[in-house]
């Protein structure tokens, strides 16, 4: 049975080129809220692309698993924003005199043990995040034949284990890449044999 996804494959397509846009958006100064909106129509733009190849083709894995991970990175969003107005509440106002110093000690050190504890609880929920988005992509990878989403998940998985130094956000760079080119060289219409796999047909 063949199933026509030129649609589904465009939204992916536009979406993986906002998301690799929003990020370098992020960085630049004032403009970091104007990344996080494209990122957040990245999102739905691949969500909506990996739902209608999974109802086309029987395996809503892609979607399912993507879901997950941008549940997750939303999550993770919300607690980074708490954990820094606590920061904010618990750092020294200023020095009100030599009785107060042990208090502003006290008190930086407990700043000091929110960031700590924030930092890791951003790298654990990016690595949840990439493990979700790691099995849509090779889920994408079975159902479609497209090898960039094999490679997509495999420099996605390793960019999120080495975030904590320089080589990571190289490695997410280049997963967000072959992100692209995987929907770039989607079919535009996909055979589909068995219950949940498909075999590609391009024309």
């Amino acid at each position: 049975m063949e199933v026509d996804i030129r649609s589904e494959r465009n939204l992916g397509l536009i979406g993986s080129i906002l998301a690799i846009v929003s990020g370098f958006f992020g960085v630049v100064p004032y403009v970091g809220m104007f990344g996080s909106a494209l990122s957040l129509v990245a999102f739905i733009l691949i969500l909506l692309a990996l739902k209608g190849i999974g109802d086309k083709v029987g395996d809503d894995r892609p979607f399912r698993y993507y879901l997950y991970g941008v549940i997750v990175a939303f999550a993770g969003i919300i607690i980074a924003v708490i954990m820094a107005l606590m920061g904010l509440l618990l750092m020294p106002s200023g020095h009100m005199g030599y009785e107060m110093t042990h208090i502003e000690a006290a008190a930086g050190f407990a700043v000091f043990g929110v960031v700590f504890l924030m930092a890791l609880i951003i790298i654990g929920i990016a690595v949840l995040t990439a493990y979700f988005q790691k099995q849509a992509w090779e889920a994408m990878y079975e159902i479609t034949g497209v090898r960039e989403f094999h490679e997509t998940a495999k420099w996605l998985w390793w960019g999120a284990l080495t975030l904590i130094v320089v080589v990571g956000a190289i490695l997410l760079l280049i997963a967000a890449i072959y992100q692209i080119i995987a929907f770039s060289n989607l079919p535009e219409v996909l055979e589909v044999s068995g219950e949940s796999r498909g075999e590609v047909i391009l024309y």
